[in-house]
């Protein structure tokens, strides 16, 4: 089970190296480059340097039996759509993952946003993450909880937007995206039990395309708890073709 979401020193806000992960890990890699645009948490657009990757890539990858794959992480920004269209139209991606990480004033990580209204800005983040899908051309929808992981959210109060959820993973679906469960999400913001729901919500739709990927940014996250995802794709009946 690859992992699929994964960041290096090509990305602003990780120092990790491709060497990193292929010395503890045998299998093949793709790291996930983040892109996004207008990001007000460094108050500039952060766009990976597509040749400099390429060109690292391709010399690893003569050493490391082509293990490596290149991805990226795009940053929906609707103000921004046209310069995104227009970076991503002459790139070759082997995994693209689609995110909605700010709303041009805040990234949803940013600690004031835990002092904000917690309804007010998990509507907010749910209306970007609805419009975006389809927006863009991707093969992944991550995080679904990005928006709200500063926040303690029960399943019960999850469940208030079930309707625009379920329009959101249908959405998802009729754009062939997979559902990512994301395990830093669920481990380090404690949200398994809303990825749980998340998971019946998106079988109910008849979902068969889902991704695995701890959003890592430093060795100790890789495929971090891979092993307990593994047991609920077991419970929910999730065979190996459905994992992309």
């Amino acid at each position: 089970m690859r992992d699929n979401h994964l960041h290096t020193h090509f990305s602003y806000d990780s120092d990790a190296s491709f060497e990193d992960y292929l010395k503890d890990y045998s299998g093949e890699i793709v790291t996930t480059e983040h892109y996004d645009l207008s990001n007000p948490y460094t108050k500039q657009d952060d766009v990976p340097d597509y040749e400099a990757y390429s060109k690292e890539i391709a010399e690893l990858n003569r050493k490391y039996d082509n293990r490596i794959k290149r991805g990226i992480e795009i940053g929906y920004y609707q103000p921004r759509e046209a310069d995104i269209l227009s970076f991503l139209a002459d790139k070759d991606y082997d995994l693209k993952l689609l995110s909605v990480h700010h709303n041009g004033v805040n990234d949803y990580l940013d600690d004031e946003v835990a002092d904000m209204d917690k309804e007010a800005v998990i509507q907010e983040y749910l209306d970007k993450l609805e419009y975006a899908i389809g927006r863009v051309e991707a093969d992944v929808l991550a995080h679904f909880d990005y928006g709200f992981r500063l926040f303690d959210v029960t399943v019960d109060e999850l469940k208030t937007y079930e309707p625009q959820l379920i329009r959101i993973f249908q959405k998802m679906i009729d754009h062939n995206l997979a559902f990512e469960l994301n395990s830093k999400s669920m481990y380090l913001y404690g949200h398994e039990h809303l990825y749980r729901y998340a998971l019946g919500l998106v079988q109910s739709l008849g979902c068969h395309k889902y991704s695995i990927g701890s959003d890592g940014h430093k060795l100790e996250h890789f495929r971090l708890k891979f092993d307990r995802i593994q047991e609920i794709l077991e419970e929910n009946g999730i065979g190996e073709e459905e994992i992309i």
